[in-house]
């Protein structure tokens, strides 16, 4: 089933640059071909750009980009396509028997029955497809005058769109599951940016010693969207998979705009190259907020020191430069509120394709209040942050390295916040949150070898980023981000931001996992499921980059490596091989086996199942009680890598 996956990209750029401007041309076109059957990618892009002066004072230009794509995916969670793959018997041939009967190919041959549908009938029958269209560019009008010596005036206006239409069809024909009648989705965005940005900058240099930049700007943004959704269930016959051929169908769309504006500045002095100093403000009033809270102010500040410019480190042959900086900043950002409106009833989930309930019934349709909520008193989040950091460079630039530290507090973050049954809601969305974030940054390059005609370099990256959730709403120990029933991803108070939630196993007090101890049992000596709590954290300890390049004359080679150190996941495709028995722990079927873990007296277990006598203990074990236990398919996820390995020649110009 599976087959070698492959990437064509094709480019030409055309572009030249004279005295009175510059231009570009750009055209692409990539073909992806899946590992899946019936998966890949189809993009083209074609981009433009210019610029020209008009005389000493006004220049224009502009920036074009369209691409457009078309993606064939597979279906995922109960729905996948790969099920029907890694939960084949191996004494089953899947490829090789076929996948409907004779005549009739609505009618599926699967050794599964109807839980799922067969992995090579999918292709013929199922549609998972995305279609983009998208346009972004913007026009542009520069002014610069001399107002007087060491003073320098730029005007600047610049306005730009961005525009961009998706449509998803998700598809089961007729037939799908081994007797459904089918279904068909089709839902997609239209939206539509318009952005207005002018500002003004003035440059001064009083003296030979201090230079002056004062900024001043106003931005503007204007978007539109639309929404639409049209569902249709049960095709008459097969072969067609139309909204036309649906026995229901059923639709809606939504439709908003929003707008925000915001005026800002900036204030940057320098003394003498060795000491930079630089303030920023930013005031935005923003449509998708309560009225009493559309509008906010966030500044930064930040301090630069060249110490080597300083009389004495100047002179110090193996440092060829230090410096030191010093920041603080605030950054706003809105969230989007919505005054309470009315929906109509959804009853969804299980292995249901489509909602078994569906409106109208009888002529008669239903609203009710949405089970989203929002807060009237939504106000925007905020984002407090500082960084320090220091740059060195040694022996003619030769060995460097530059830290940097930074420390951000995001406070009142905007979360839907889960709401008691008994509300008639599901959620409220509201400033439920604090979160902070430290992180660790740490570059290094070095030349070793350096000669005319051969040069070696290495640059390190590392990088160690802790997230950390600080408070959540009154009453909320965690928050649902994404998942099933069981397992989720959430936010947590007291632990690292994300973390995975599902079903842990039962522990000691000292951590030990417990064995049920019940002679006779089903599950005696098997391990027991416990309470769901956090049983993953996703990010990793730190992240390292390296990169390793060798140029000889005009030949180079280049090589990236990284190393993710940490983090873990969640692979249900082990839990799903492990459950159909297709693992390769599932092999020794008849064996005895004694459980690594521990009685409820705390004694080591000595219950051993399996073998002669016991025959289905291990599928008990796998099918029956790991499957159930999120925890078990918790797996590390570090990794080291060869990103990139690069060959290049620079042609001679003659």
């Amino acid at each position: 089933y599976f087959q070698t996956g492959h990437v064509v990209s094709n480019n030409l750029n055309v572009s030249q640059a004279t005295n009175e401007g510059n231009f570009a041309l750009g055209f692409s076109m990539t073909d992806q071909k899946g590992i899946a059957l019936a998966t890949g990618l189809k993009r083209y892009n074609a981009k433009a750009s210019g610029e020209r002066n008009l005389n000493k004072n006004f220049s224009v230009g502009y920036s074009a980009n369209y691409s457009k794509s078309n993606i064939d995916k597979l279906s995922g969670a109960n729905d996948g396509s790969l099920t029907g793959v890694l939960a084949a018997p191996s004494s089953y041939n899947l490829k090789g028997t076929p996948y409907h009967v004779p005549g009739n190919p609505y009618k599926q041959i699967y050794f599964r029955g109807g839980s799922f549908d067969n992995s090579y009938w999918i292709p013929d029958n199922n549609t998972f497809n995305e279609k983009n269209d998208r346009f972004f560019g913007n026009g542009f009008v520069n002014y610069i005058a001399n107002l007087n010596e060491g003073m320098i005036l730029r005007l600047r206006y610049q306005a730009g769109v961005d525009t961009y239409t998706t449509h998803l069809q998700d598809i089961f024909g007729y037939g799908s599951r081994g007797s459904s009648k089918g279904v068909i989705d089709n839902y997609g965005t239209t939206y539509a940016l318009f952005n207005s940005t002018a500002t003004a900058n003035f440059d001064w240099k009083i003296n030979s010693d201090l230079e002056l930049n004062v900024m001043i700007g106003n931005e503007l943004n204007h978007s539109t969207r639309k929404s639409y959704w049209e569902s249709g269930t049960d095709f008459n016959f097969g072969g067609w998979n139309h909204m036309g051929n649906a026995s229901i169908v059923t639709a809606g769309e939504s439709q908003n705009q929003f707008r925000d504006v915001g005026v800002f500045g900036s204030l940057a002095l320098s003394w003498k190259s060795m000491i930079y100093l630089n303030a920023t403000g930013r005031n935005d009033i923003v449509s998708q907020m309560p009225r009493d809270n559309r509008t906010f102010f966030y500044p930064s500040i930040s301090l630069g020191f060249v110490a080597t410019e300083l009389a004495g480190l100047n002179e110090i042959s193996w440092l060829s430069f230090a410096k030191l900086r010093a920041s603080y900043a605030e950054v706003g950002q809105a969230g989007r509120f919505l005054e309470n409106y009315y929906v109509t009833p959804g009853y969804s989930g299980g292995f249901w394709l489509s909602d078994p309930i569906q409106y109208p019934i009888g002529g008669v349709n239903s609203y009710i209040p949405s089970s989203t909520q929002y807060d009237p008193n939504l106000k925007p989040q905020n984002t407090a942050s500082y960084e320090l950091g220091i740059d060195l460079k040694f022996f003619q630039n030769r060995f460097g390295i530059d830290y940097n530290f930074s420390h951000q507090t995001v406070t009142d973050q905007i979360f839907p916040v889960p709401l008691a049954g008994s509300t008639g809601a599901s959620q409220l969305v509201m400033n439920g949150g604090k979160v902070q974030t430290d992180v660790h940054e740490v570059m290094m390059y070095i030349t070793p070898v350096k000669t005319h005609d051969f040069q070696w370099d290495l640059n390190f990256n590392y990088a160690a980023v802790e997230n950390n959730v600080i408070e959540l709403a009154e009453g909320v120990e965690s928050i649902f981000l994404g998942g099933f029933v069981t397992p989720q991803v959430r936010a947590g108070i007291g632990y690292t931001y994300p973390v995975i939630y599902g079903t842990s196993f039962a522990r000691h007090d000292n951590g030990e996992i417990l064995i049920v101890d019940k002679p006779g049992a089903w599950n005696h000596g098997m391990p027991m499921a416990g309470e769901p709590g956090v049983i993953g954290e996703v990010s990793p300890k730190f992240i390292l980059g390296a990169t390793n390049t060798l140029r000889f004359k005009d030949l180079s080679l280049s090589a990236v490596f990284e190393w993710k150190n940490g983090g873990e996941m969640y692979s249900g495709s082990n839990g799903l091989i492990d459950l159909y028995g297709m693992s390769a722990v599932t092999e020794d079927r008849e064996s005895t086996f004694i459980y690594d873990g521990y009685k409820a007296d705390g004694s080591k277990n000595d219950i051993a199942r399996g073998g002669a006598n016991d025959p289905g203990a291990y599928q008990t074990l796998y099918s029956d009680i790991l499957s159930n236990i999120d925890e078990y398919y918790i797996l590390g996820n570090s990794f080291i890598k060869l990103r990139e390995l690069s060959l290049g020649y620079a042609l001679p110009k003659n």
